[in-house]
């Protein structure tokens, strides 16, 4: 049997992509994305994988990325910009980059392949296009149409990544699209969102499974590249290198227990802006409760985010050491291999990883669709 070709617009620095490239009866076309640092990590990781840097906003480019695909690509993969959709910051509902959706569109009812994978946040299911339809109303009624001669069968599910056996309460939207003319005859989709279901493991990790064996530093420690030895064993890790707090900063993170986060800092240790957070001056739910917010080892993390770095985000602080969470401790509690490798700045290291689908999430979907056209797992 042939293989199955894939390409991954918006592919950022490529976990989608990898978690297909793991499986050995996919090959992968062409990935797009428009940030450099990011293409960069992408090539460096997946070099048999075309890639290219265009701006999907100008229709030219649009137009070079279809017919690059048409009739060659088996499976579009997606994950356009959330940043319109997130429900962590300020929701836009007018955000430039919630068009892309309609840009992939766009590219899926050009290329017609077989099966189409788009990925979201789970806000995407309550933003309003400006049809008035929900977004995964509206994606799904243009699919449904398709090019007017070939159309698509669409379902969306919820993913939570604790139920394969990942250590991070990550919650994704993905839609899983196939084409009406071999739905009818395969039933590709209901096979394909079962096999799907069919790979959640009872098995749940925790931080301990996944990053206890990293070498322990504290703030400013760690480097880009690692050598070290495990039972007399050479290993080399990539990105193991902590952000360099200041002394005020490490002494707040000092008084938190694990569990604990900003209310547990000595009110004489906060800055101006924290005092009105602890008041109360910007609400009291759970987002100022896990500011600062140390990790249990003997628990999963939340949901590994784009910008771990601005500190006040979220809960993740290291478990034992008065530092945040390095780019490979959040690549582990993603999936990435430890072969995979982060460029640019530590900002940069985190944008990436936070954006990314996590690749063993991603192989499970690929596994999916290979079992259903009738190809062995590898």
């Amino acid at each position: 049997m042939r293989t199955i070709t894939f390409a991954d617009i918006f592919c950022g620095c490529g976990g989608l992509t990898n978690g297909f490239h793991r499986n050995k009866n996919f090959k992968g076309l062409l990935a797009v994305d428009c940030w450099p640092i990011a293409g960069r990590v992408f090539s460096e990781n997946h070099p048999e994988i075309p890639f290219q840097l265009r701006d999907l906003y100008i229709p030219e480019e649009v137009d070079a990325v279809s017919q690059q695909l048409k009739e060659k690509c088996d499976v579009l993969l997606g994950g356009p910009p959330c940043q319109g959709f997130s429900t962590l910051g300020k929701r836009r509902n007018k955000d430039k980059r919630s068009s892309l959706v309609e840009v992939f569109l766009d590219i899926c009812v050009n290329v017609v392949p077989k099966i189409i994978v788009i990925e979201n946040v789970r806000g995407i299911t309550s933003i309003k296009h400006r049809t008035g339809k929900t977004f995964p109303e509206y994606i799904q009624e243009v699919l449904s149409e398709g090019n007017g001669s070939i159309g698509y069968d669409a379902r969306a599910i919820q993913v939570n990544t604790l139920e394969y056996g990942l250590a991070q309460t990550r919650i994704r939207w993905f839609l899983i699209a196939a084409r009406k003319d071999l739905n009818t005859e395969f039933h590709v989709l209901n096979k394909s969102i079962q096999e799907i279901e069919d790979q959640k493991t009872i098995v749940r990790r925790n931080l301990r499974d996944v990053i206890g064996d990293l070498p322990q530093i504290n703030s400013g420690g760690g480097d880009n590249v690692i050598i070290d030895h495990v039972d007399g064993v050479e290993r080399t890790i990539f990105n193991h290198r902590a952000m360099n707090h200041s002394t005020k900063l490490i002494k707040r993170f000092s008084y938190v227990p694990v569990g604990g986060g900003l209310l547990d800092v000595p009110r004489d240790l906060l800055t101006d802006h924290l005092k009105k957070m602890v008041n109360g001056a910007y609400g009291n739910g759970g987002h100022i409760k896990n500011i600062y917010g140390r990790l249990d080892w003997e628990k999963p993390c939340g949901t590994i985010v784009a910008g771990i770095d601005k500190i006040t985000c979220g809960r993740f602080l290291h478990p034992s050491s008065n530092r945040l969470l390095t780019p490979r401790e959040c690549a582990r509690i993603q999936s990435f291999p430890d072969s995979f490798r982060f460029f640019g700045s530590l900002v940069n290291q985190y944008y990436m990883i936070g954006n990314a689908v996590p690749p063993e999430i991603s192989r499970v979907i690929a596994n999916a669709i290979a079992k259903t056209f009738g190809y062995s797992n590898s």
